[in-house]
C-alpha cells in the first residue's frame, strides 16, 4: 500500500465520474452497463460486506477506507469504526466529513494502541505483502476477532499482466490455515463482478475515440508534429495498450478469481483462554 500526495484515481472517480465508491461492484444479470447501475452494483458489494459482519462485534478498523463511505456506515450503525489509508488526500478528506480518527500509515506501518474486534479489508489486501500479512492481522485483532476480506486473488496459471497484481488465491488461504485462521464464510463472486471490468473498457474505448476526434483536424493539418509525437509517445501507446487486457473481462476470469472471505481467528481466541 503506497503513500500518494495527490491521488488521481479518486479525483477521477469522484470528479469526473460522479462515483462515492472506489471499488468492484455486484452485477445482476439483468443489468445493463451504465454509471447508473454501477453505482447500485457497488452499494451492493457493500451491503454483502454490512450483511456478513459477525454477530457480537462492537469496534471495526476499515483498512484501505477508500473515500470513506462504508466508514461513515458503519459509525451511524453504532461500531466504534476507524479507517486506515495511506493516502494523505483521501485522509484529510474523510477527517473533513467528520470520520476520524483516520490513521494514515500502510497497514504493516500500523501499531495499533488496542485491539478491534473485525479487520474489514475491501480491495486493500492485495496491497500488503503475504510475508507477515496475517501476522499482521493477528495483532490487530482483540482475542477470538475475525478478518474479513472482499478483494480478487491469482489463480494457479495465470499468466502475463494480470499474474502480477494480486495475491496467490491457493497460497493465500494456506498462509490463513498456517497462521491459525479458520474460513468461517466465503463466497465467489467472480461471476458478480465481471460487469464492472465490461463497462470500464466501454468506457475507456469512448475515450479513446474522444481523443481520435478531438485530434483529428491537428492530425489532419500538422502530418509531422502527428508523426514526431507517435514516434515519442510509442512506448506509452504500446504499455496502454498491454494494460487494457486489464479491464478484459474474459481475461480477468481466466487468471483471476473474486473472492468475499471471513475468518475467525482461533489462534487468538485459543491464546485468550
Amino acid at each position: 500500500m503506497e503513500k500518494h500526495s495527490n491521488d488521481r484515481a479518486l479525483r477521477f472517480y469522484q470528479e469526473v465520474l460522479g462515483l462515492e465508491r472506489l471499488h468492484y461492484g455486484l452485477w445482476r444479470p439483468e443489468d445493463e452497463l451504465s454509471l447508473a447501475n454501477l453505482k447500485a452494483a457497488q452499494k451492493r458489494y457493500e451491503d454483502l460486506i454490512v450483511e456478513n459482519l459477525p454477530d457480537r462485534i462492537r469496534s471495526i478498523i476499515d483498512v484501505g477506507c477508500g473515500t470513506g463511505v462504508l466508514l461513515s456506515r458503519l459509525k451511524r450503525m453504532g461500531f466504534q469504526a476507524e479507517g486506515l489509508t495511506p493516502d494523505r488526500n483521501q485522509q484529510q478528506l474523510m477527517q473533513a466529513q467528520g470520520l476520524a480518527p483516520i490513521h494514515h500509515c500502510r497497514f504493516e506501518e500500523f501499531q495499533p494502541q488496542s485491539g478491534y474486534d473485525c479487520v474489514v479489508m475491501s480491495e486493500s489486501a492485495q496491497y500488503i505483502p503475504l510475508a507477515g500479512f496475517f501476522g499482521g492481522v493477528r495483532t490487530t485483532l482483540n482475542p477470538g476477532g475475525h478478518l474479513l476480506v472482499c478483494d480478487y486473488f491469482v489463480l494457479d496459471g495465470a499468466r502475463g499482466i494480470l499474474a502480477k497484481s494480486g495475491h496467490n488465491y491457493e497460497c493465500f488461504l494456506k498462509a490463513a490455515q498456517r497462521e491459525g485462521f479458520r474460513l468461517a464464510k466465503s463466497r465467489d463472486l467472480t461471476g458478480e463482478v465481471l460487469k464492472t471490468l465490461e463497462l470500464a473498457k466501454v468506457t475507456a474505448e469512448k475515450i479513446r475515440l474522444a481523443l481520435e476526434i478531438g485530434t483529428e483536424k491537428f492530425r489532419d493539418r500538422h502530418p509531422f508534429w502527428t508523426r514526431l509525437i507517435k514516434l515519442f509517445c510509442r512506448k506509452k501507446y504500446l504499455r496502454l495498450q498491454e494494460e487494457m487486457v486489464l479491464i478484459d473481462a474474459q481475461e480477468f476470469a481466466k487468471n483471476k478469481t473474486y473472492q468475499f472471505l471471513l475468518f475467525e481467528c482461533r489462534e487468538v481466541a485459543q491464546e485468550a483462554s
